[in-house]
């Protein structure tokens, strides 16, 4: 029997609003995302903010107000929202994968999305074990996920091993499934994982071949996809044929 993958909308349709805005992400629940995933990030008057980088035109979003980000943001044409928007916005409309690109508000994120979704709605992920560790000690329902793919030196052995073999890691921080860059997907990397009982979700998967052949691995539980609406047409063509 298969398993219906989820699609999973990468900063909703970056190919048509600029990403993680509500734009995007309302563009990408018409196309049909089972998911959107947003980043977060935490300015210097602590406002939860959607937004992928760490700086800002040059200066690092730690060290602004919501305020000045946004004023900024709005003199390129495009609105960076808070968390709570896109939640007030996201509410009984879709599910989230909310990545947190930080650690140190692990328990204010959480507070947040518990005011609008129930546990079974969300995941949260990240390529920080220690957040993960957080969000787990005081919800132990909430579904977490440990991101792999950072870009990591040639010299950092170690930290490539853990990469390829992240289950130790994976336990440790008590992660409910992997978020594996698509990169890592060799050397029996699903293999192990289905062996381990982790779902693994792989990103960022944007061309129709590998989209087609994920959707076909029993191994596979979500594509991350900067175009949700290549993955959605392919998702049902396989759906047909089953």
């Amino acid at each position: 029997m298969k398993t219906e993958k989820l699609i999973i909308a990468h900063r909703g349709s970056p190919g048509d609003a600029t990403e993680n805005t509500i734009e995007s992400f309302e563009r990408a629940m018409a196309l049909g995302a089972d998911m959107i995933e947003f980043d977060v990030r935490r300015t210097r008057d602590h406002v939860l903010i959607v937004h992928h980088d760490g700086r800002i035109q040059g200066q690092s979003v730690k060290d602004l107000s919501y305020g000045v980000i946004r004023r900024m943001a709005e003199s390129q044409g495009f609105i960076i929202p808070t968390v709570d928007e896109v939640l007030k916005w996201a509410k009984g409309k879709i599910k989230l994968d909310v990545e947190l690109k930080e650690e140190g508000y692990e328990k204010e994120i959480v507070e947040l999305v518990l005011g609008y979704f129930e546990e079974d709605r969300f995941v949260i992920t990240s390529f920080h074990d220690a957040s993960l560790s957080v969000i787990k000690e005081g919800h132990s329902n909430i579904k977490t996920g440990l991101i792999l793919g950072r870009a990591i030196p040639s010299y950092r052995i170690l930290a490539q091993f853990q990469e390829f073999f992240p289950v130790k890691r994976c336990k440790k921080a008590k992660a409910d499934f992997l978020v594996a860059h698509v990169k890592l997907l060799r050397a029996g990397f699903l293999e192990r994982a289905r062996r381990n009982h982790l779902p693994v979700f792989v990103w960022t998967v944007n061309d129709e071949e590998t989209i087609w052949t994920l959707l076909h691995d029993r191994n596979v539980s979500a594509i991350i996809t900067d175009k949700p609406d290549l993955a959605v047409s392919l998702k049902k063509k396989t759906l047909q044929s089953s």
